[in-house]
């Protein structure tokens, strides 16, 4: 295949709080003059990036590129494979752990041959900093005309939704469960208009005057077994999250595992006094913070309590989760 992809773009014009609608004549003229084959939609809701990139790679295109941001670039990576029955995959079981059924399959790409880009222009923008495409909008479209293709891990979780069914869903940047759920709910019913770190900010001093922190069982890889009251458990497959958040200084895309930065039971004076410490990566020399690497990883709830989960942005549900590392599974142009 030549490396002169066939490229559609998915596109979320309210990315950036409408930054994508604004700029699109200049993203537009940027892509044509680069890409030798392409062709654009508009996404008109949640979930409609992922079908999208679905039906382009089941139409014969060979690069879908997500425009947009964290999340916008999760529904496509969704997209790039077939959808996951998380009925067929995942069970609780009597003790209360999300557990993987045995024999179930990993994820099965639509077309193998085909790989994914971005062009991120969103509230966040915390995956672009893990791949280091911190420049402009033309120096983002020279690296999907670019020779470079990088196979990275994903990561899948299999959860409980908000109606208490059991879903999944895959994901490229991190995933995480406690008070970043909160966070993440707190962002996406808010204005976004002042920018990424900002609007993260003020989302987080909206969720730290309510939240109180979990009581958790986890396991790592199946040998290894924690429990205790956390703020935060994040399974992390690039270094940032929360709008430029070093929370995983060190974690790698392809390594075949997660970084688990686990946040123990941190009062809100200590929460408030970490905040800038996580921008800068300095938050682990706090004796409560620490880290392991682990390739699968469940957590429970012990008293019962509500959790939300953080998925690259999104906060589609809570626990009981179970994470697994899937290695190498993404071509991603980068």
């Amino acid at each position: 295949m030549s490396l002169n992809y066939r490229t559609f773009v998915i596109a979320n014009p309210k990315a950036g709080a409408g930054a994508v609608e604004r700029e699109w004549d200049l993203l537009e003229r940027l892509l044509r003059a680069r890409l030798p084959e392409f062709d654009y939609a508009f996404t008109e809701g949640p979930e409609h990036a992922t079908f999208l990139a679905r039906e382009a790679l089941r139409s014969g295109w060979e690069m879908v590129v997500a425009v947009g941001g964290d999340g916008t670039l999760n529904e496509v990576v969704n997209g790039y494979f077939e959808k996951p029955d998380a009925q067929a995959r995942f069970k609780i079981d009597p003790d209360g752990w999300m557990t993987r059924v045995r024999d179930a399959a990993g994820p099965v790409a639509i077309n193998p041959d085909a790989v994914v880009g971005m062009l991120p222009l969103g509230t966040g923008g915390d995956f672009r900093r893990s791949i280091g495409l911190m420049g402009g909008h033309r120096e983002s479209v020279e690296h999907l005309s670019g020779q470079h293709i990088r196979n990275v891990d994903i990561g899948e979780v299999g959860y409980l939704d908000a109606s208490g069914k059991l879903a999944s869903r895959y994901f490229i940047n991190i995933a995480s469960v406690g008070f970043s759920g909160e966070v993440d709910r707190a962002v996406n019913k808010a204005w976004k208009g002042l920018g990424g770190r900002t609007s993260y900010m003020i989302a987080t001093a909206r969720a730290f005057a309510s939240y109180n922190n979990i009581n958790v069982e986890i396991r790592l890889d199946d040998t290894t077994e924690l429990s205790g009251r956390m703020n935060n458990v994040v399974i992390a497959n690039g270094e940032f999250f929360g709008g430029g958040m070093w929370i995983a200084p060190g974690a790698e895309l392809d390594d075949g595992q997660f970084q688990v930065v686990f946040m123990g039971d941190l009062s809100r004076r200590e929460i408030a006094a970490l905040v800038f410490d996580i921008y800068q990566g300095k938050h682990l020399q706090n004796k409560k913070i620490f880290r392991r690497r682990a390739s699968r990883i469940s957590v429970r709830s012990t008293d019962g309590a509500h959790a939300m989960l953080d998925i690259d942005g999104e906060a589609p549900g809570g626990l009981p989760a179970l994470w697994i590392n899937h290695h190498s599974a993404l071509p991603l142009k980068s």
